[in-house]
């Protein structure tokens, strides 16, 4: 399944709602569920059910387990043979159950996750960037990370506010995300992927210039990182029986249509499994918690490395096979309305 966030025109007004894209189309998720109980089950209360399985916020919807996630299966199931009766395919109470990419806007599919830690596995990315302030052998030992706050995310398409006040050297990182669908502590490596709901993209926007006296104080990233609209998420959580083997998909950035950075998460240097079972060590993970691989590295062929810096106008765009792509302009824009 591709889980997804996205928002809606109502005769009540904007209303935000989880679905599945299937098909390019968007299907109401809760709305979908309640006809799938009385179409398929008869269920007799299909709408209270609904409310205990089917929740129109992405962490609730997680915190549901594998009773929500089942739910969603069975969902997407009944309604793949369906999807050609789009035109009135309503629920009992004439919901609308089915929009065209059109009519709704797909927005971040987790909104104020509960915990984000963004680690360097791509050996090329440390070879960049901390090879010459750093030992290397230490680097081998520990899946380092830094923690990100949970209201930087914004969605894939949404714009990034350039961060004037704080910096004048913005970049770009394209990163493959793990999402934590299950509360653990103490995870074993081999039991990791019980845990993991699935797998989005990420784009790590950072502010340089503050990013690299933060480092060498040792106790950053911290501002380089925290700003609004410092982490565009999505477009959707692939769950991981159709991501298949997550070590073997491709990563590419970029900026303006010029390709800047291309990877594969083979490279990684520890597997999401890892990632997983590190993080859990003494510390209770919840449901909805983000983890990233980091960035693949820039591309070394100086002929096409991006001398100058991001600015005003330029689109950045953040892909992953199998996920989905981020495209997302840097404006001056004062606020982004979430």
């Amino acid at each position: 399944m591709k889980l997804i966030q996205f928002k809606t025109l109502t005769p009540l007004g904007e209303a935000k709602r989880i679905g599945i894209l299937l098909e390019n189309k968007i299907l109401d998720l809760y709305s979908s569920y309640v006809t799938y109980l009385v179409q398929e089950t008869r269920e007799t209360k299909p709408y209270e059910m609904a409310d205990l399985r089917i929740s129109n916020n992405m962490l609730s919807f997680l915190d549901g387990g594998e009773y929500s996630m089942e739910a969603a299966q069975k969902t997407e199931e009944y309604f793949q043979n369906l999807m050609n009766q789009n035109e009135g395919l309503v629920g009992p109470k004439k919901e609308n159950l089915v929009f065209t990419q059109d009519k709704a806007t797909i927005i971040e599919p987790i909104t104020y996750p509960r915990y984000i830690v963004d680690f360097m596995t791509f050996e090329k990315h440390y070879r960049q960037s901390l090879e010459k302030l750093t030992d290397y052998s230490l680097w081998k030992r520990y899946p380092i990370g830094y923690k990100k706050n949970p209201n930087s995310i914004i969605g894939p398409t949404d714009p990034i506010i350039f961060p004037k006040m704080i910096t004048k050297w913005l970049d770009f990182e394209v990163e493959f995300g793990v999402v934590i669908g299950k509360k653990g502590k103490d995870i074993e490596e081999g039991e990791a992927k019980k845990y993991i709901a699935g797998f989005t993209a990420f784009n790590d926007i950072s502010a340089r210039d503050i990013e690299i006296p933060e480092i060498l104080l040792r106790l950053g990233p911290f501002k380089s990182k925290d700003f609004d609209c410092a982490g565009p998420l999505g477009p959707c959580i692939v769950t991981p029986d159709e991501i298949g083997d997550p070590h073997s998909l491709k990563m590419e950035l970029r900026v303006n249509g010029q390709v800047m950075q291309q990877g594969n998460t083979r490279d990684m240097t520890w597997s999401v499994h890892q990632l997983v079972a590190y993080t859990s060590k003494d510390q209770t993970l919840l449901p909805g918690t983000l983890l990233f691989s980091g960035n693949p590295g820039r591309l070394e062929d100086k002929t096409i490395q991006r001398k100058e810096r991001l600015k005003i106008g330029d689109i950045v765009e953040a892909e992953i096979e199998k996920i989905g792509k981020l495209r997302n302009e840097i404006t001056e824009k004062k606020e982004l309305l979430r």
